[in-house]
């Protein structure tokens, strides 16, 4: 049996190990302190600076051309600039690590999430005297619990990390999974190392703060299997209720086995910090869809607009940015009614209106496939709806001088109202530097034209003459041609199409829509669109992870290269919409 160890080491162990949990959060403060003002500089910068506008000027002939500010003309200095800044997005946002089965992290993902577990691993072993257990078994937990409230809030819809950073929720999930999963390993190793340590008082379970300790882990232990991917993939809904009631579980538990050595304190800001964003969540939740009055529709419009896609309609007073997220709530399609699912916003709000809230969503498993069987058996049918939102920090293009918006299926939902609202934003001749955009979208089947070619018309027909829009729509699918429609070529023609009519054709107005039977080339397209580019250019993503990837490394090399931007070629910012990590 090992010799205890005596009141004077256990002093001088308790006064380190608190230092060092004071030292882990100064670290990690000062870490939210350092992006908060890089975000306050970029946010003063692009107010500053001047915007990278194109001038049109009227040659001897008649003919217009397009020029650049001279003022902004390109010198040695800047382009060294872009192509350091260039640089760095292609090695940290633009290369990915595979981590898994159909996993990866970028580069940027795995710097935070081994920062994180080295400074945690740091502040617990050193001044350890040779790695005595004793003097890190508690520090062990304590890290662990004092992590506590960072790791709630990292997965809170409303948090102060997002606030400060603009970085939003969605993409800080990842972060989320490892601090959860490093706090893990750590109070297995305060467990561990009491059982070794061979002292009967050090596992006593005939105290109750020992048993809540058990429970807590056991708990823990539960929820981190039931998080690995393939599990949480194969019963995502399962999982969701099953990790909110085990959590809670270790949070009470683990609150009074602390509470038994004085430590407590260390637990119940987790709680606060919970209960602080599901108090928002509710106000949010009942703001929105105002539950005192009867006149206010609670219910949303259910139609099958294709064999797997579902368009959900909400009609509500509320605004958001274009490419945001929602949290949609339909207790008659949910097994349980207070299931929240995440969509992104298809449509963009109207000022000081109540806005159509639209959502495009494919019928997959589990809840979006009861949805699909729902708007099968009841097309058009109106239900019972709940909207928690908006959420998620989509970016501003306007300081770009092109966009190419790519869609693959069902990842039109975030595209499309960036492209509605640069076309809105020009015609209302604001601060908008975009001069193009090219909107590209990958479809398996040609009959989701029926439903898109009506709003992509309104949008062409609202754009001015300083703003090209260039629709390039892909029919993938091998035994779906693209259906033959007379073509109107002049754009003055739209005027004169009626909505009525162009909603009863028997098909859709294909006119000004460029439609090819085939995948995209996107090294060409992006290449294409970067030489001819006037100034800096925004390429935004979504859809499966093939196109995000394919994509990322084009914007490696050719005309996207620091070296390609040292010698003129304009600057590119990637912006890939996903639930995980930023990547630009």
């Amino acid at each position: 049996m090992r010799a205890s160890p005596s009141p004077a080491d256990r002093a001088v162990r308790n006064a380190v190990q608190l230092a060092h949990v004071k030292q882990l959060w100064y670290f990690l403060g000062a870490v939210l302190v350092f992006f908060t003002f890089v975000r306050l500089i970029r946010w003063a910068w692009s107010k500053l600076s001047l915007p990278y506008q194109q001038q049109v000027q009227v040659n001897e002939n008649g003919d217009k051309e397009k020029n650049i500010d001279p003022q902004l003309t390109s010198s040695l200095l800047r382009r060294t600039s872009l192509s350091f800044s260039t640089a760095f997005r292609i090695a940290f946002f633009r290369w990915s690590i595979p981590i898994g089965p159909g996993a990866s992290a970028s580069i940027t993902e795995l710097t935070f999430i081994l920062i994180y577990i080295a400074a945690n691993f740091v502040w617990l072993l050193v001044d350890t005297r040779d790695l005595a257990a004793f003097m890190y078994q508690d520090r062990a937990a304590l890290i662990a619990t004092s992590q506590l409230p960072l790791i709630v809030a990292l997965a809170g819809k409303n948090n102060l990390i997002s606030w400060l950073t603009g970085v939003g929720h969605e993409k800080l999930n990842v972060l989320h999974r490892a601090a959860a999963r490093t706090i893990f390993i750590f109070l297995w190793i305060h467990a561990m190392t009491r059982v070794v340590s061979g002292l009967p008082t050090q596992f006593d379970f005939s105290h109750d703060f020992m048993r809540a300790g058990a429970v807590g882990l056991v708990a823990l232990t539960l929820a981190a299997i039931l998080s690995i991917r393939p599990l949480r993939h194969v019963a995502f809904e399962f999982f969701l209720v099953a990790h909110i009631v085990l959590i809670l579980i270790f949070l009470v538990a683990g609150y009074y086995h602390a509470k038994g050595i004085n430590a407590g304190d260390y637990v119940w800001p987790a709680l606060v910090v919970w209960a602080f964003d599901r108090t928002l969540r509710l106000g949010r939740l009942v703001w929105n869809n105002k539950m005192w009055s009867r006149d206010y529709s609670g219910d949303a419009l259910v139609e099958l607009i294709s064999e797997d896609t579902i368009r959900l309609t909400m009609s509500r007073r509320i605004t958001w940015t274009p490419g945001q997220h929602a949290y949609v709530i339909l207790p008659t399609i949910s097994n349980l009614p207070f299931e929240a699912h995440p969509f992104t916003i298809a449509s963009i709000p109207e000022s000081g209106k109540q806005c159509s809230v639209v959502f495009l969503i494919r019928g997959r498993s589990g809840f979006t496939q009861r949805l699909r069987q729902h708007a099968i058996k009841d097309h058009g049918n109106r239900v019972p709806a709940f909207l928690d939102g908006p959420y998620g920090c989509p970016p501003d293009l306007t300081a770009y001088t092109t966009c190419i918006l790519i869609a693959g299926g069902s990842g039109i939902s975030y595209t499309l109202p960036l492209l509605l609202n640069l076309v809105r934003e020009n015609a209302r001749g604001g601060s908008s530097a975009v001069r193009r955009v090219v909107f590209v979208w990958a479809v398996r089947d040609a009959v989701h034209l029926k439903w898109i070619s009506t709003t992509l018309m309104q949008a062409l027909s609202m754009a001015t003459s300083s703003l090209v829009v260039e629709p390039r729509i892909y029919i993938t699918g091998q035994s779906f041609p693209i259906p033959e429609v007379p073509e109107l070529h002049e754009r003055s023609s739209l005027s004169s199409i009626e909505k009525d009519d162009m909603t009863t054709m028997q098909l859709p107005v294909y006119s000004a829509l460029k439609l090819t039977h085939g995948r995209p080339s996107i090294k060409k397209l992006l290449n294409e669109e970067i030489s001819s580019s006037l100034g800096p250019v925004s390429v935004d993503v979504a859809g499966p992870s093939a196109l995000a990837a394919s994509i990322r490394r084009t914007l490696r090399t050719d005309l996207a290269s620091p070296t390609a931007v040292l010698k003129g070629s304009q600057p590119v910012t990637l912006h890939v919409e996903t639930f995980g990590m930023v990547k630009k």
